[in-house]
């Protein structure tokens, strides 16, 4: 076998991507999944099966990318699709944007550019093509984009359209996207690699190939260097019945969960037996950071902080307690603009100079006086959670936008962001909770990190709740906010000048009411939990000689926010968290109490979360109510969200529907 052959064969073949066989319902509307002809079957259907609520979908995609022989190497891509139009609500997808990148070694461009609309006309099969005047172009600083809209557009048309695509870029390849915001009939992506162009290549996502082939074609590719021609390693990969990629709450990016096909070029072998390497090692970036002008040299510009902390934390032990004095300092000092980076516009002096700089500037200047100070710390590298997760196999510096500090103090490690006032010492802004970052150690090897706060974040709500004689009740709140919810409550405060607007922001409330007191504690104080206090005055529930209560001003969820049917992606929350409600119901003296919510317990698979619902009474105009909800993981895997979907589901129930019946005396009505 050729010796370029071996290491992609190899690494298509050891993947763990596997060919699946969809259901018998694969194609059962006799759609062309073979080319884009478009059969009368096509035009007349009015519903796409396995996803009723589609407005539009692609009846069938195809890609082919190769290399091209000659001077330039150009890669060439021939695309072609062909798009059924179920309503007007699809009429978005008629609406096409090719975006061609514009660089340094020069700018993409796309040749033989077809769209055709077909359409039925009675019986019909009518078509009307895309005139080239109706094609435009607008571009910014990095992309030149191509637009436009298929002509003659109605329900239940057909669009096709075809192009092919130069680009002098071959690290990234081609990214083959499987999966978009409407499903797919089919999609196939082949491609044909000179044998001596090693690249990485991966599937995301969780959707399974239906079809993964690798082979290898003989003297298909000649380097202009010899008359001896090249092998290629020729690749078909496929899927059949794409679902949609719909967005739901608790997702961090959908780059990270999207079904495609990714590559980077590793290294190209010439014909000569030179290797040119492309992708580096991480013991190479390693090296580049101690000297790097950017993050290397600010993080060795410990001296530029000397005599800036104040004597009084200066003088003291290097504990904890100084540690967090420090932190305090430069949070309370040095203000974070909002921009992000790690690899430009980072400058200490600017920063001290102005007391302002994006995160990594702010975050870089926390680790020098930690160093100045004889304390050991290091900087993570990470990404934001709408960024994506930083590739792990190969350094793609590209991944990595943010910056935050790992600190040592008293045996104990804590992560530290000085750019968000509201968090608490040892946790990092949610922004930054993206699983993992690198942990740059100049003096031995850097290494990956878990980025997973410690302990429960936490809401609790103590409620007394007195019920009058007319129906009405007066609630008395203390609501308890700890960890990110804390953080959350605090930063909405900031924001909000009125009771009313605090009220409303911090929580979903039930029912109509008035508010009559509210105020607040530890707002400025982040080493202790915020507290929050009300009093309301709710609506009347008095029907007849009856007074129906449910116990709940205050829900946890207003709605469940898990509505999809199914969710290829897992559910990340970003921290583990606990909620609980502690209720105290008093009851007038001439009701008594015939009627009280069951007592329920509802778990997650594997221990993973646990609803506690309980109502007692404890006298004759007593109740006691008490609702626990915890959270153990942080992150659930796709196979939870049908178990969550239902455990918020039960949760959302138990609060708006738990009711209290108290039925008035009969020696007081008899009175009356």
């Amino acid at each position: 076998m050729n010796k370029f052959l071996l290491p992609l064969l190899l690494l298509i073949l050891s993947s763990s991507i596997f060919a699946q066989e969809k259901d018998e319902s694969f194609n059962q509307q006799n759609f062309n999944v073979s080319n884009t002809r478009v059969t009368k079957d096509e035009l007349y259907a009015n519903t796409y099966l396995p996803d009723t609520t589609a407005n539009a979908f692609y009846i069938y995609e195809s890609g082919f990318s190769e290399i091209e022989d000659g001077r330039e190497y150009h890669l060439f891509t021939n695309y072609e699709a062909k798009i059924k139009i179920l309503n007007k609500e699809g009429y978005n997808e008629a609406n096409i944007t090719i975006p061609l990148y514009k660089g340094s070694n020069g700018t993409e461009r796309i040749h033989d550019l077809k769209a055709t609309t077909y359409y039925l006309e009675g019986s019909t099969i009518r078509y009307k093509t895309l005139s080239e005047s109706k094609i435009f172009k607008e571009e910014d600083e990095k992309y030149d984009y191509i637009k436009f809209t298929f002509p003659d557009l109605q329900p239940g048309a057909v669009l096709v359209y075809s192009y092919r695509l130069e680009t002098p870029y071959l690290f990234n390849f081609h990214t083959w996207w499987f999966q978009e915001d409407i499903p797919k009939v089919y999609s196939r992506y082949e491609t044909e690699i000179p044998a001596n162009y090693e690249y990485n290549i991966v599937k995301m996502g969780e959707l399974e190939l239906d079809q993964n082939d690798a082979d290898i074609k003989k003297n298909c590719f000649y380097g202009g260097q010899s008359q001896n021609a090249g092998d290629c390693i020729t690749t078909v990969y496929a899927m059949k019945q794409v679902p949609a990629f719909i967005e739901e709450d608790y997702l961090t990016s959908k780059y990270n969960y999207i079904s495609r096909i990714t590559y980077e070029l590793k290294q190209i072998t010439m014909l000569n037996g030179t290797v040119r390497k492309y992708t580096k090692e991480w013991k190479d970036v390693d090296r580049e950071f101690r000297t790097d002008k950017g993050i290397g040299r600010q993080l060795k510009k410990d001296r530029l902080v000397k005599e800036l902390l104040p004597a009084e934390i200066a003088g003291k032990d290097n504990n904890l307690e100084k540690a967090k004095d420090i932190y305090n300092f430069v949070r309370d000092h040095y203000k974070w603009n909002g921009e992000y980076g790690i690899f430009d516009k980072m400058n200490l002096k600017d920063l001290l100079k102005d007391h302002t700089g994006n995160v990594s500037s702010v975050n870089v200047l926390l680790h020098n006086f930690y160093i100045n100070e004889g304390y050991q710390v290091f900087p993570i590298i990470s990404a934001t959670r709408n960024r994506g997760f930083p590739k792990k196999i190969v350094p793609v510096l590209s991944d990595f936008n943010y910056l935050f500090v790992l600190l040592e103090v008293d045996g104990k490690e804590y992560m530290l962001d000085a750019t968000d006032e509201f968090v608490e010492f040892g946790q990092l802004p949610f922004r930054a909770l993206n699983q993992y970052g690198r942990k740059l150690d100049f003096d031995n090897e850097s290494s990956w990190i878990d980025i997973i706060p410690d302990g429960l974040s936490k809401i609790t709500y103590r409620d007394s709740l007195i019920v009058h004689e007319d129906g009405t009740s007066t609630l008395k709140s203390q609501q308890i906010f700890g960890g990110y919810h804390a953080s959350n409550a605090r930063r909405k405060i900031e924001k909000s000048s009125e009771d009313e607007a605090i009220l409303q922001a911090l929580n979903n409330i039930r029912d109509s009411y008035e508010l009559i007191h509210l105020d607040y504690q530890n707002e400025k104080n982040m080493d202790k939990e915020l507290l929050v206090n009300y009093e309301i005055k709710n609506i009347s529930q008095k029907i007849n000689d009856r007074i129906y209560l449910n116990p709940f001003t205050f829900l946890f969820w207003k709605e469940n926010p898990f509505k999809l049917e199914e969710r290829k992606y897992p559910i990340d929350f970003g921290y583990k968290d606990v909620y609980s409600a502690n209720i105290l119901v008093k009851t007038p003296d001439n009701y008594e109490i015939v009627e009280i919510p069951e007592q329920q317990i509802i778990g997650l698979p594997n221990a993973s979360g646990k609803i506690q619902f309980i109502a007692q009474q404890a006298d004759d105009h007593h109740l006691y109510i008490r609702l626990h909800v915890i959270f153990s993981e942080a992150m659930y895997a796709s196979g939870y969200y049908p178990y969550l979907k239902e455990f918020i589901d039960q949760l959302v129930k138990i609060q708006k529907q738990s009711v209290i019946v108290l039925k008035e005396k009969k020696d007081t009505l008899a009175e009356n």
